[in-house]
């Protein structure tokens, strides 16, 4: 089955590792942190959900289409900031997660990875 990396100038954070790849009906988003570390956590998984949008849209899907996420925080108290946001882009059958307490690199509050779903695979 063929592999797609998903990129673009738009999306593209980092030479060193694909904003996403596609195998099949499959997208699988990289971990994605916030650029801006100043903010807190709410404003964080915003930034965060926001860019994972934009990824997804260069893959011709949607949150619509996110059947699994994973989270990692670096707090157990601002998970619920996390999770208010994540509520908001997710308020009907929301998909299957995952949430971890970790540490992260750069000073990040969160990262979140998400695996969607794509059926046309037209990219």
């Amino acid at each position: 089955m063929p592999r797609v990396v998903i990129t673009n100038p738009a999306i593209a954070k980092s030479p060193a590792f694909s904003p996403a790849v596609q195998v099949g009906p499959l997208v699988y988003v990289s971990g994605s942190g916030a650029s801006d570390l100043s903010k807190d956590c709410r404003g964080q998984a915003e930034e965060v959900f926001q860019y994972i949008s934009k990824v997804l849209a260069a893959a011709g899907c949607s949150m619509r289409d996110v059947i699994k996420l994973q989270a990692f925080v670096t707090r157990q108290e601002d998970y619920p900031a996390y999770d208010e946001v994540r509520r908001k882009y997710f308020p009907q059958e929301p998909p299957a997660s995952t949430s971890v307490i970790s540490g992260l690199l750069g000073g990040m509050l969160l990262e979140v990875e998400a695996v969607a779903y794509n059926p046309d695979g037209k990219w």
